[in-house]
Order: structure tokens, then C-alpha cells, then sequence
């Protein structure tokens, strides 16, 4: 739910910023029960901040929970500038605290010259005590890297040992299939549960080319189950999108509605309406696919980039009060052109003079919010 949330509320998404500092006492604690430095975020979490998974295994190998943490910071900073929720808000103490952990958790492999993070579960829960889940590292890799980032602006020196992981940790790449195995080991056409290596190239970035990412999306998507949790089939369509394929897209996202229940339309967790109900997480999947996926809205580290793609039975899409820089900005978005203009809250389509071509509709065109007002 939060890339949703800070994209129109920052004030809301820095409340959800503010608990994880409110706990960083429990994450501590965690990250020293299992033996590490730093700070360790809890799988499922209460008012202290310490595990309370009641399966230990969650709690224990799904550790990439502490890099989705750091990402939210990120993405807050990124599109508010604020670096007062780093200094007084404390901010720093857990993007620090994070970075700490990583170092700790990781093993130095003298055969492959990298580091290693062993023993866990990624975030497809098929499998668990694993080595190097291709999401987990890479997610660990940017923790790191905004560490150091943080840590420059701020004026706080950086541990060498951050730098030295984050260029040396393992990303998983099978260069003769040419796509990212989810982790050492996984076997090609092995059985999936939900989005996992597809989360590479949305939301965590990692370069690559079409070709990577469309075979990844193809792989998994054939071996991922039906009966998987809601959120995956958004990630897949945000894939689509990436690679200009509006129809795969839709054909993705439609699979999303057969986890909504009747009669109050109550999103479930598995498509028969079994596990979790009201899932959260399926919700947010849903609302990134559109959001995130339609307007190819990106949020950098210096400017919002947007490049969007809409289905041939879709005429225009309004997204109303963005959030950036301070600023509130109304889009439309048509088949040839998108429409930008402050204001926020606003349904009516902007002013046709701040307009942007986009030439082929069935071509992506990535561009910078700073450009398009420069």
C-alpha cells in the first residue's frame, strides 16, 4: 500500500516512517536474538517492534522485509526532499541501522570472490533456506547504497565495509537462459507462489535489458500458481507495460479481480477466498499496477519520470494530486499525450497547453516530470 500512499499523502506515508523509528528499540533486539548487528525488522510486527510471526521460520529467514523498510524511506525522501524526517525524525538511525545488519549478515564467498547472504526464505515462500534470493540481495544492495548516500548528505562518515558489499554482493544471473534464477540452486520451471525475481525490474530498478526482462516475466508467469496471493498478477502487469505489451497487461490484471469477494467486495488473499482476508497487500498490488504501471510513473533520486501506456479500449486515464516537491499535479493521460498541471484534486482534465507528445502509444517514452516543466 505505501508507494500508493506516499505518491499522493507524504504526511501519511511519513506517519508509517515514524513507527519504524518507534521501533527501532524491538529491531534491535531482533537483529541480536539472531545474532547480528544492526537493526532487523520484524515479518509481522506490533507496537515494541519485535517479532511476533507466529511461525519463527517468517520471522527468521524473510529477511528482506528490512530492505522494503529502507526503500520506503527512500521513496519518501526522493519525492519530499525531506531531510528533517533524517535528522530530528531519526530517520537516519534506521537506514543506518539496516545497512549495519546487512554487513553482519553476510559471508564472504572465496570461490565465487562475492559476498553471500545464506539461509533464507525469499519472497517466494515456496522456498525457504536458501542461498542468495536474488530479490533479497539486490534489495539489500540498495539498502547499502542509500546508506552511503544518506550518510554523504548528512555528513556522516561511511563505513568502508558498506561500499565493499554493496558492490561485491551476488545478484543471481543464469547467462545462458539469460534470465535471474530466484535463487543458487532454483531449477528452471520450478513451481512458484508469487512474484519474486519479477520484483527486479519493478519495484527495486535493477538495469536490464528487454530481453531479461521479458524472459523472466515469461518464465514465471508459467510456473507461478493460480492459487498464489493477490499482489502477484499487478507486478506482472507492470512488467508488460515496461516492455509495451498493454494486452499481456490487462490480461494480468484481470486475474487480480478473482481474489475480490462478494457481496462486499472484500479482497482475499487466494482466489477461492481462503487465508488472509481484506489483504492489504493484494490491494496495494492492484493500485500499483495502475498507478505505477499505466502512467510508468518512476520515482528517482532527482526527478519523478513517467512513461505511459494505456489499453486500446481506454481513451484517457486521470490521476489527480500527485505529490512532488511540495507541489500537488494533476495528469491526464491519452493514447498520444499526456497533460500535467499544479494544482492537485482537480478532476478536470489540465489546461491543453501543458501538454507533452508521446508519439507511439504502443512505445513507451520515459520522461522527467523536471523536464516537462523546464
Amino acid at each position: 500500500m505505501y508507494p500508493s500512499i506516499v505518491l499522493f499523502q507524504p504526511n501519511l506515508a511519513q506517519a508509517v516512517l515514524k513507527y519504524r523509528v518507534q521501533t527501532v528499540g524491538g529491531a534491535k533486539i531482533n537483529a541480536q536474538m539472531q545474532g547480528y548487528k544492526g537493526l532487523k525488522f520484524p515479518w509481522e510486527s506490533a507496537v515494541t517492534g519485535t517479532e511476533v510471526c507466529p511461525e519463527d521460520i517468517y520471522g527468521k529467514q524473510e529477511i528482506h522485509i528490512n530492505g522494503d523498510v529502507t526503500m520506503a524511506f527512500q521513496h519518501y525522501f526522493y519525492l519530499t526532499q525531506d531531510l528533517a524526517m533524517f535528522k530530528e525524525g531519526r530517520g537516519s538511525e534506521v537506514i543506518w541501522g539496516v545497512a549495519e545488519y546487512w554487513v553482519s549478515r553476510v559471508t564472504w564467498s572465496a570461490e565465487e570472490q562475492c559476498y553471500h547472504i545464506r539461509g533464507v526464505m525469499p519472497p517466494d515462500e515456496y522456498y525457504y533456506s536458501v542461498d542468495n534470493s536474488v530479490y533479497t540481495n539486490t534489495v539489500a544492495k540498495y539498502s547499502l547504497l542509500f546508506a552511503i548516500e544518506l550518510a554523504i548528505l548528512l555528513q556522516h562518515p561511511v563505513p568502508p565495509e558498506w561500499q565493499e558489499v554493496a558492490e561485491k554482493i551476488k545478484i543471481p544471473f543464469d547467462p545462458e537462459a539469460n534470465y535471474h534464477p530466484e535463487f543458487d540452486g532454483y531449477k528452471k520451471g520450478g513451481p512458484v507462489k508469487q512474484a519474486d525475481a519479477v520484483l527486479l525490474g519493478y519495484p527495486l530498478g535493477l538495469p536490464m535489458s528487454p530481453e531479461v526482462r521479458r524472459n523472466d516475466l515469461e518464465l514465471y508467469e508459467a510456473v507461478t500458481s493460480p492459487q498464489g496471493p493477490a499482489m502477484t498478477w499487478g507486478m506482472f502487469a507492470v512488467g508488460w507495460l515496461e516492455l509495451g505489451d498493454a494486452g499481456k497487461a490487462q490480461k494480468m490484471l484481470n486475474k487480480c479481480f478473482s481474489n475480490i469477494q462478494g457481496p462486499f467486495q472484500v479482497w482475499s488473499e487466494v482466489s477461492d477466498g481462503s487465508g488472509a482476508v481484506n489483504f492489504l497487500t493484494g490491494m496495494g498490488g492492484f493500485l500499483q499496477a495502475v498507478l505505477f504501471g499505466y502512467t510508468g510513473f518512476r520515482v528517482q533520486k532527482s526527478c519523478l519520470t513517467f512513461a505511459p501506456l494505456l489499453p486500446d479500449d481506454i481513451r484517457e486515464l486521470h490521476v489527480s494530486g500527485v505529490a512532488y516537491l511540495g507541489s500537488k499535479m494533476d495528469w491526464v493521460v491519452r493514447a498520444e499525450e499526456v497533460a500535467v498541471c499544479e494544482g492537485g484534486g482537480s478532476s478536470a482534465a489540465p489546461p491543453a497547453g501543458r501538454a507533452e507528445e508521446l508519439g507511439n502509444h504502443n512505445s513507451p517514452d520515459t520522461r522527467k516530470i523536471c523536464d516537462l516543466f523546464s
